[in-house]
């Protein structure tokens, strides 16, 4: 089971490392209304092509004064866009605003075998937090071939 899931771990380390691909679907048109946006790479540094290159992008829309649309997209073939709407209970800007990276294992630092790929997202004024894997489609993929 152990050697199971080590292969697991290392599969998708190297899956996500290399996995750009076109398809940025555009989940919220709303411009206007975006108080927050962060884009990161995981593994810009570690590919030869443009190409390859991986993007994460969260972006936090005001739907109205009690509530939040928070947009996750990737141009991953692992990552479908996810939409979420958070209720707040103040009005917001950027700076009341976090994200922190880390990698599946919760490691804010990154390494080659071992990217970033879970957004921590905080509200000031709010205890919960909300946790965006951008992995998890590859993460299903090998569990779906580990069964098998």
């Amino acid at each position: 089971m152990q050697l199971k899931r080590f292969l697991a771990v290392a599969l998708l380390s190297m899956t996500i490392g290399v996995s750009g691909c076109a398809a940025s679907n555009r989940v919220n048109e709303k411009q206007d209304d975006l108080i927050y946006q962060e884009s990161i790479s995981p593994n810009e540094k570690y590919v030869e092509n443009q190409e390859d290159v991986v993007r994460y992008d969260i972006e936090i829309y005001k739907e109205n004064e009690e509530t939040i649309s928070i947009q996750a997209k990737s141009n991953s073939e692992f990552f479908e866009p996810l939409s979420y709407e958070y209720y707040v209970n103040a009005p917001l800007n950027q700076e009341d605003i976090s994200v922190e990276w880390t990698t599946l294992s919760g490691d804010p630092q990154e390494t080659k075998e071992n990217q970033l790929c879970v957004a921590k997202i905080k509200v000031n004024g709010n205890p919960d937090q909300i946790k965006i894997n951008f992995a998890n489609r590859a993460i299903e993929l090998i569990e779906d071939a580990l069964a098998h």
